[in-house]
Parts: structure tokens; sequence; C-alpha cells
């Protein structure tokens, strides 16, 4: 009772701030940093147009070290959190675009994550950044199904949707060909169209494309987190 007191105290002190976006860069940690207390993340759910709060589940990667945490119809809520680990929300909601933030948390006592849900439309992406892939190649790595089992998720709750699973990749030295670049963002993509499929949704529902190298978020990357904020895939809706 008595750490459920203070939660409450400590999130009404919140004062509007920011949060980050999807490809933040890295969080640089400085030695004579002096915040060394206990951390906590507030999320807050509201409907992007008109700002109303909005009830829905939350997914939490990285609180818990060795499994993915899950909140039922969050609306605004408080939990201790580590300091300097990277987290990924996502947010699964009938009528809206998935949701889905990986970040490092601020460095305030409170960091506040605003999950802003975005109202279905033709043309809404969301960049996926818990897809990856094994080195150059095209399987996809086991850590990733999590994450593409709730993009099956999404489309369950929403099921006259389709939409387009776009590829990306790092290609910062263009010391291959622009060609190349694409097919390897088209076959990445394939790869996760195949999953899908394989895991139960509709081919009609789903298309490829591929943008090689041309929309790198960070054009010369210098660290490994600009590298695979680099190499992403997006979920496009194409049709509702």
């Amino acid at each position: 009772m008595k750490n459920l007191y203070l939660i409450i105290v400590m999130a009404s002190l919140i004062l509007p701030s920011f949060s980050f976006g999807q490809f933040v860069q890295e969080k640089k940690i400085s030695k004579d940093e002096n915040f060394s207390g206990t951390q906590y993340m507030n999320i807050q759910v509201s409907h992007d147009k008109t700002g109303e709060l909005v009830p829905a589940d939350i997914r939490i990667n990285g609180l818990n070290s060795r499994k993915l945490v899950v909140m039922d119809q969050v609306v605004d809520t408080t939990f201790e959190i580590n300091n300097y680990r990277l987290y990924t929300v996502s947010c699964l909601e009938k009528g809206f675009m998935y949701y889905n933030e990986k970040f490092w948390p601020s460095e305030d006592q409170i960091h506040l994550q605003e999950v802003k849900l975005k109202p279905l439309a033709v043309g809404l992406s969301t960049d996926v950044r818990d897809i990856t892939f094994l080195g150059d190649q095209t399987s996809i790595y086991h850590k990733s199904k999590p994450t593409l089992a709730e993009i099956k998720e999404f489309l369950d709750l929403n099921p006259t949707i389709k939409v387009a699973i776009v590829g990306h990749v790092n290609g910062p030295d263009n010391r291959k060909s622009s060609k190349f670049y694409q097919k390897a963002s088209e076959e990445r993509a394939g790869a996760v169209m195949d999953y899908l499929i394989e895991i139960g949704v509709e081919e009609e529902r789903l298309q490829i494309q591929g943008r090689g190298n041309t929309n790198m978020l960070f054009p010369d990357p210098k660290t490994d987190w600009q590298n695979e904020a680099n190499r992403r895939v997006e979920i496009l809706v194409t049709g509702i």
C-alpha cells in the first residue's frame, strides 16, 4: 500500500514533457550524471486527434528480461523501471493503427511515454524496430516472432484492412548497386509476408514493397543504433 501511494504521488507531479520518437539517438551516459535513484515510467494512452484517453492493451519489452509484459486496457499507469535499459512499447486496439516505439527512457525520475493512437486510414504507417534478420540474410531472427505475432493480432482485430510490408536496408557506403539494395529490401519484406501467411494471415491482405537504402533515417550512420534504425520493416495501410 505504501508503494502504491508513492507511485500515485509521483505520477501526480508529472509536468507536460517530451516523449521520444521512434528513432531517438541512443542515450549518452555521463560519468558525472547525478540521478541514480529509482526510476518510473508513466504510460498514458490517448486518441491522437481528440486527446481523449483510450483504454488499450499495452505490451512492454525490456521491463522483464525474460518475457514480454502485457497490460490490459491501460489508460494511465505508472511502474518502476530499470535505469538505462532499452524498451519497446507497443499497443493494439481495434480501429487504431498499430503502435510500436523503441526508445531509451528520459533521464527524469518519471519518464512520460505518451501513446497516441491514430484512427485507421489509408497511408498510415508504423516503423517496427523489433523485426530483425540474421546478419545480411533474409532469415528472420527468432526474437522477432513475438512482434510478428502482434502484427497478426493487429490484422485480426481489424479484419478488413490490407497492408504493405515495406523493407528498408542499411547501405550508407554505396559499395553495392541500388539494384542490390532494392532486391535485399524486397526479399526481407517478402520473408515477413511469408511468415505472416504461415501463421494465418490471408495472402490477399498483404503485399510487399522495397525501398532499398533510399529512405535511411541516418544517411551517414555512426553507431549500431543508427545502423539498426536504417534496417527496418514498415507496416503501411493500403486499404480499409
